[in-house]
């Protein structure tokens, strides 16, 4: 059995070590080879395999491929042109407090662009070198084009949501970062941002108003996470060993499997549903005699948790008030009127399960076992009045 990868998400170590590697490099060259759209954004829960889609988007852009072989993308006529490019993960910015940012935030950004091969100016801003880094890199290039990446753009104003002024402050200093890719649109060959949240009033997303949010997208709602199909392709020897390490027969195996870990589901009238895929993978790369909660312990979204200090999170999560929701309910655009169903959506508390076109109603629910038991620990305690309650759990099916 190839090794499953549990603490990477750089696709050319996965590839280079021999790692089971899910393909979904067909989505990505229909993004890349999209010939009206080049801006593209798109949220999702954490660990859901946004850093992975970026590092795999670098590789491509780097014309690397040699890492490519037997995958989808390998068999199209996609002309492996080689670009600069500008890979952010600003999750990797720490941001306890608006000091720490302020330091932290610089140094980074210089650290990428130096990679990159540009020299930072310390004397002008974050945003102003990232603006002379896009126009002198791509003037060096032959193909006059770079490619910017910016994984969790939105984290450090997610963990400064305790601290409402922090955050705004954040906010501001990000804009003028993003502000840079306006006037530059024609040195700019391809954008993909990810996220957790759309925080809309953010300047990315006012100034570039030709970004294209797949989000909710039905083309690309299996791109991250994993169907059932891909299961079956890519992990059937390592859910046998489990299922026969559990003593359960294969089919109930594969049944409280998909009970545990799948359910996500991001769009309106695709009714497939995924497994989150980093509890996929660490339930089984080391299989254990049962299941156990995985993504929820390799820690709850500090962004959620920030929130939480101010929400009634059990009065959020009531039955009647998902049973109804409007898709204005989803959105996180104002960070002082953050709407509790749009963020434990967004952080992969609560999925889709229905959609009613003639009302336009959804209808919500936690996406699956290893989720509903977090949500019952956290309801434990009433995040608005912290008086005690009862948990709203629910019995396997």
């Amino acid at each position: 059995m190839k090794p499953i990868a549990v603490n990477s998400n750089d696709f050319p170590s996965i590839i280079r070590d021999g790692q089971v590697y899910v393909d979904k490099t067909a989505y990505f060259h229909a993004l890349v080879t999209d010939p009206q759209r080049k801006y593209f954004f798109l949220a999702r829960p954490r660990r859901f395999g946004k850093t992975l889609m970026i590092s795999t988007l670098k590789a491509i852009f780097e014309g690397r491929r040699e890492l490519f072989a037997g995958l989808a993308i390998d068999k199209t006529d996609y002309d492996w042109k080689r670009y600069p490019v500008l890979a952010f993960n600003f999750g990797q910015v720490s941001s306890s407090s608006l000091d720490v940012f302020k330091s932290s935030f610089p140094d980074y950004v210089a650290n990428v662009l130096t990679l990159a091969g540009f020299k930072y100016e310390s004397s002008e801003t974050p945003g102003n070198n990232l603006g002379m880094a896009i126009e002198a890199l791509a003037a060096d290039s032959d193909s006059g084009q770079v490619v910017v990446l910016i994984d969790e753009y939105d984290d450090p104003v997610a963990k400064s949501l305790k601290d409402m002024e922090q955050a705004k402050a954040v906010r501001d200093i990000l804009a003028d970062f993003y502000a840079q890719l306006k006037d530059r649109t024609g040195a700019v060959k391809f954008l993909m941002m990810t996220g957790v949240s759309k925080f809309t009033k953010m300047s990315v997303f006012s100034t570039l108003s030709n970004m294209t949010d797949i989000s909710f997208d039905e083309r690309y709602a299996a791109m991250l996470g994993y169907t059932d199909e891909e299961l079956d392709a890519y992990f059937e020897e390592h859910m046998h060993v489990q299922a026969e390490k559990m003593g359960l027969d294969f089919s109930e195996y594969r049944r409280q499997l998909k009970w545990w870990y799948n359910g996500f589901r991001f769009v309106k009238r695709d009714t497939t549903t995924l497994y989150n895929p980093i509890s996929l993978a660490m339930t089984l790369a080391c299989p254990e005699e049962e299941f156990a909660a995985t993504w929820t312990e390799t820690g709850r979204p500090s962004m959620l948790m920030n929130y939480l200090d101010r929400v009634n999170l059990v009065e959020a999560m009531s039955p009647e008030n998902l049973a109804t929701v409007e898709e204005s309910e989803f959105d996180v655009s104002n960070l002082d009127s953050l709407k509790p169903i749009g963020m434990l959506f967004q952080t992969g508390y609560l999925t889709i399960k229905g959609y009613d076109p003639a009302t336009r109603f959804y209808s919500l629910d936690v996406p699956d076992e290893e989720i509903r038991r977090d949500v019952a620990l956290l309801q434990l305690v009433d995040a608005k009045s912290r008086r005690i309650v009862e948990p709203a759990g629910k019995e396997m099916r």
